[in-house]
């Protein structure tokens, strides 16, 4: 493993020079300031491999180039914030007091502080292991996330122009234009959910969090993205209140730290460290370096871990993501029609808040699994619920949670285990070269290896929840297409709000189309094919729509089949 103070420099090193490109554009043309940041870079990588070698300077590198372009740079400075400020004003549109307090920002120090204790106590106690590479990659993201903040607090103004009936939020790192033609829902709550709008406590993209105080909160539905606003009190807010949105009410939120709250706090906080990320078993790692257990000790002790984790995941996802049972009484007898088909009759079906159109099955075994779906994909036609509910159906029958970990951890030992023996018995420096970027091939080939099985699954809960529905293959391939459809357009919605204030770019954006329906370039299909989880959606509807109802061989000869061709340049 790379020496760690180093690993350190250089990530320091990458935001520096990120920082210093993003001055000196302003003097210098851009190609210059390119040849500049690129010179300095690679003497920095020149002195780490004189000082740690070639093994070592591979990682390094990856760090560097990691940090170099995840710095939290601003998109625009502060002279161009105020031209486009300047602009709105001229424009007529009228500025909305936001509150501001410090405690909001406290909240997320708060809450990333004690992932960065975690991973600083590792990094000084801890054991060489790929958990230090991971904790790093993680300590960067989160020193970014939490310089972003920092700065949106700063920078943020809110304007609305009534003669566009539109909402802009602008910032040192973005403008965002929200025409309230497509604001669908408002809420008022008493104060900002902090345990929904923390990055690391959820499991979809986060919402558009432009929270500024602890007091009374907006939150705006748009297509494709909820974004949430403290206003002062003082202003108005009357102009959001349109006839035809579907409801508005006042919510009361307790504090994170009220007594309600506490095992929602303990699930979300757990489902960060032993779900999401690695943070409890880089504390427990640490826990036992400090107690001088042993590495076959230590080692069991985590797979135990893992099992355990695996056992309770349905549990802690459920209070992670804030699931509620679904009551809808005319969605109940849809959902009792496909899973008693399957045979499935102890499955609990979850709804919970999400912009993304998708559902997914919980739980180690059928007897503990769930099925959730997204707030979003409730609002799609029943008929593609059903396909999509048939689907995940498959997922429980066919025990794919739990296969598909299980998998996973072997892959993962398999890598693991072979850095432990490298490290222990190769001693020749060109053995251990040779040693070391097989092993990095085979890290970066792991999401290959992870999609043959997945997608397996996948393509085989399509075509045997097809045999739930009454329409086989083609109402599965119609319930695809319609769910294709609706996340295209909140996509397309949702890249449409982020704009510049130049009109050419505007336009380019606003005519952007996406279709996940429609064939791409060979690269992107060999990226799907190959890496992803999921084949690409236009093959999977494809699939459906010419070949017979059920499940066969041949189907899985189609599939590897086109796994190949569809991954070729032509």
């Amino acid at each position: 493993m790379p020496d760690m103070t180093i690993s350190i420099w250089t990530a320091a090193a990458g935001f520096f020079l990120s920082f210093l490109a993003y001055f000196l554009k302003k003097w210098i043309p851009y190609l210059y300031v390119h040849i500049l940041t690129a010179i300095l870079g690679s003497g920095w990588i020149v002195y780490v491999f004189l000082d740690q070698g070639f093994i070592k300077t591979v990682s390094i590198f990856f760090i560097f180039v990691f940090s170099f372009f995840s710095s939290p740079v601003p998109e625009r400075s502060k002279v161009q914030l105020q031209e486009i400020i300047d602009q709105l004003k001229e424009q007529g549109a009228r500025e909305i007091v936001l509150s501001k307090n410090k405690e909001r920002l406290l909240v997320d120090f708060l809450f990333s502080g004690l992932f960065i204790v975690i991973a600083v106590l590792y990094f000084l106690f801890g054991p060489d292991s790929p958990i230090t590479l991971i904790l790093l990659y993680s300590f960067v993201s989160l020193v970014v996330g939490l310089t972003k903040r920092v700065e949106l607090f700063r920078s943020l103004r809110l304007f609305y122009a009534e003669h566009e009936e539109v909402l802009y939020a602008v910032s040192l790192f973005e403008t965002k234009k929200y025409p309230l033609e497509e604001l669908s829902e408002v809420s008022v709550q008493t104060r900002p959910d902090v345990l929904q709008l923390f990055q690391l406590f959820s499991l979809f993209s986060p919402n558009v969090d432009y929270t500024t105080s602890m007091g009374k909160t907006w939150k705006l539905s748009f297509s494709g993205e909820k974004v949430y606003l403290t206003p002062d009190p003082s202003e108005s807010m009357a102009f959001l209140l349109k006839e035809e949105i579907h409801k508005m009410e006042e919510v009361e939120v307790k504090p994170f730290y009220h007594q309600n709250n506490w095992k929602r706090l303990l699930g979300k906080w757990y489902f960060a460290a032993a779900v999401k990320g690695v943070g409890a078993y880089a504390a427990l790692i640490t826990l036992f370096t400090l107690m001088g257990i042993g590495p076959i000790v230590t080692t069991i002790v985590m797979v135990l871990f893992w099992i355990f984790n695996l056992w309770i995941s349905d549990r802690v996802l459920k209070i992670a993501l804030d699931m509620k049972k679904i009551d809808d009484p005319d969605l109940l007898p849809i959902i009792e029609n496909v899973f008693s088909r399957a045979g499935l009759s102890h499955v609990e079906i979850y709804v919970t808040e999400s912009t993304e159109y998708n559902g997914f099955a919980i739980g180690a075994n059928i007897g503990r699994s769930l099925v959730a779906l997204t707030s979003e994909t409730l609002k799609l036609p029943h008929e593609a619920i059903k396909g999509i509910l048939a689907h995940e159906a498959i997922h429980v029958k066919k025990r794919d949670v739990l296969i598909g970990q299980l998998l996973r951890f072997l892959l993962i030992g398999l890598i693991l285990a072979s850095v432990f023996f490298f490290n222990k018995y190769v001693h020749d420096e060109n053995g251990k070269t040779f040693a070391f970027l097989s092993l990095w091939l085979l890290i970066f080939l792991l999401p290959a290896f992870q999609s043959l099985f997945t997608q397996w699954m996948e393509v085989r809960a399509d075509h045997l929840g097809a045999t739930l529905l009454d329409g086989g293959n083609a109402q599965m391939a119609n319930s695809l297409t319609i769910l294709c459809e609706y996340q295209d357009r909140a996509l397309e919605k949702s890249a449409g709000y982020r704009v510049t204030f130049e009109k050419e770019q505007e336009v380019n954006q606003k005519n952007k189309k996406i279709s996940s329906l429609e064939r791409d370039s060979w690269f992107f299909r060999f990226l799907e094919f190959q890496f992803m989880s999921h084949p690409p959606m236009y093959w999977r509807v494809h699939s459906l729509q010419t070949t017979e109802t059920g499940w066969s061989i041949g189907k899985i000869k189609l599939w590897l089949c086109s796994r190949f061709r569809e991954s070729l340049p032509h």
